[in-house]
């Protein structure tokens, strides 16, 4: 058995060794096809056309996508005829606005937009925040040796505007650009609008996220609905029957040869298909999630390819994911339909340990026997009871940063070594901002920044508010209803007959509003908003909004 110093110096090895696929660079595939790989987490792939390029997928960051654009620009340095998403990530959309030019089409799956509007509107403050810690944007490089699926990912303090679709398509396109004829296909897998690129007369498959060379990430830690473990096996046949003679994958190398290309294919979708299947026959045997953890490891036969490490997905995440997925949290325990409040809970197990003394001898004993685990959970046991505890707060990170540098799984460590330094106060989280909340809400249709505003309604403050504003916004013209009562908002494509106020406006001024970018005097002095009604009321409902 490996002792925890041994744990450790593999564990750095491994992600070191990995990070080698990565090396910085601009490959060139064949003719008129390039992938850049290690200039973020994610590769931007060229395909040079008679009528322009071709991009697909632009990277994470305003930084990494100059640098690329920099070396296309050396092989063609013509202007760009189309972005390609292959789907809605971070790390494959957010540099898109270095490659625009004026005529350039983006193009993506019909159900990106809605990707876009989950993660950067309805969920965005959570998945920032749990994103920063699983790619570990704030900790030293030092401690994360590859992010897994690339180097790292790349926020510089610029913010990227976000390119939205100008093209979409819901099964399969067919695109033709200065001669090169691509089909753009369907193919769930990390995301419901995950989409493959083939190019039919080279016979590369654009496979983006559909095979990276570590165990697939079917549950990611910073929140994600489940994602279609099934669809991503019927995906990765979709891709397979193709015969590729060249695979181009969005991060690390290209995979030469029919044959190669055949068997990762097959290998991946195996894996994917052991796991889900041995999840279904142990639910069906009654076992619950812990118990199938337990139970689930992939055969020798799969664990010998190198591509299947679990450097960026977890096995045993995926296995509660998958659970999760079928039926829920309940795990068929009568006993965990209903728990105790987690204070009472943890006062009892404090008493029955022997006291709060004796739990802290306990957490110094698992910090000296290198018992990491546990000590990281008595913390969160005192904790719930003393939240403000200094001591025990440092003893939890403590605990964290060991168990992070002790993994190899990037996400995993990422996230251990972020929360550790952050309860020591040597990291902060990135802070979300009203002006980048705007830049996101200028572009979403005013339906999403009414699901927004729904979100971000103060329940407390609004609880006993009963308003009723019609709201014109002249530059769609359209009428909605707006009605605030009992804590939440309620939207209708109409005009009430009776109501608190009448505003007229248009879909941006209302946002900037709402989101505290513009102050109301402001609006009504330079004539951009007009109100039938008293302006002291519009200015308690604009506070409700203000978190």
């Amino acid at each position: 058995m490996e002792t925890t110093s041994e744990k450790k110096t593999t564990a750095t090895q491994k992600l070191e060794e990995h990070n080698k696929r990565f090396k910085q660079r601009v490959e060139k595939v064949t003719e008129g096809v390039y992938s850049a790989i290690g200039y973020g987490l994610a590769n931007s792939i060229l395909i040079c056309t008679d009528e322009g390029n071709i991009i697909i997928d632009t990277t994470e960051s305003l930084s990494a996508a100059e640098k690329i654009k920099e070396e296309f620009d050396k092989i063609s340095p013509k202007k760009t005829a189309a972005i390609i998403y292959t789907h809605g990530h971070t790390d494959h959309i957010r540099g898109a606005s270095v490659f625009m030019d004026e005529d350039t089409e983006v193009y993506a799956h019909s159900k990106t937009k809605e990707f876009f509007n989950e993660q950067f509107n309805m969920l965005e403050p959570i998945l920032t925040h749990r994103g920063a810690r699983q790619f570990g944007i704030k900790v030293p490089r030092k401690y994360i040796p590859s992010s897994g699926l690339g180097p790292f990912l790349h926020m510089d303090r610029r913010k990227p505007e976000i390119i939205f679709p100008t093209k979409e398509f819901d099964n399969h396109l067919d695109i033709e650009i200065g001669g090169v004829h691509l089909q753009l296909v369907s193919a769930p897998g990390e995301t419901d609008d995950h989409i493959y690129v083939w190019m039919p007369e080279k016979e590369i498959v654009f496979s983006a996220d559909n095979y990276y060379p570590c165990f697939p990430n079917l549950y990611t830690i910073r929140g994600t609905t489940p994602r279609p473990v099934l669809g991503w096996i019927n995906s990765l046949d979709k891709i397979r029957a193709l015969n590729a003679s060249i695979m181009v994958p969005s991060h690390a190398e290209p995979i030469y040869t029919k044959e190669r290309v055949y068997e990762l294919l097959t290998m991946y979708r195996d894996a994917i298909q052991y796991v889900h299947d041995g999840v279904i026959r142990g639910m069906n045997e009654g076992k619950t999630p812990d118990e199938l953890v337990d139970d689930i490891q992939l055969p020798p036969k799969l664990t010998a390819y190198a591509e299947l490490q679990e450097l960026y997905g977890s096995i045993a995440q995926a296995i509660r994911a998958i659970f999760d997925g079928y039926v829920g949290w309940f795990d068929g325990n009568a006993t965990n339909l209903s728990q105790l409040p987690n204070k009472d809970r943890a006062e009892k197990y404090i008493e029955l340990a022997g006291g709060f003394d004796q739990v802290m001898t306990a957490i110094s004993q698992a910090i000296y026997t290198e018992e990491y685990q546990w000590a990281a959970e008595l913390s969160d046991l005192l904790l719930t009871v003393c939240p403000d505890n200094v001591e025990i707060t440092n003893t939890k990170a403590e605990a964290l940063f060991q168990l992070g540098l002790e993994t190899a799984n990037a996400n995993n460590r990422s996230y251990y070594i972020s929360q550790a330094l952050e309860l020591k106060g040597e990291i902060q989280l990135p802070e979300r901002t009203k002006e980048i909340q705007y830049a996101f809400a200028k572009k979403m249709d005013i339906e999403q920044f009414f699901l927004k505003m729904k979100i971000i309604l103060h329940p407390m403050k609004s609880s006993d508010t009963e308003v009723t504003i019609n709201l014109y916004l002249n530059d769609q013209e359209q009428w909605y209803q707006l009605h605030i009562r009992r804590g939440v908002l309620e939207v209708q494509t109409n005009r009430a007959k009776n109501c608190d106020l009448e505003i007229t406006t248009t879909a941006d001024e209302w946002k900037q509003i709402i989101l505290s970018i513009k102050d109301l005097s402001s609006s009504l002095d330079e004539n951009l908003l007009e109100i039938n009604g008293q302006p002291s009321t519009l200015e308690k409902v604009i506070h409700l909004f203000q978190v």
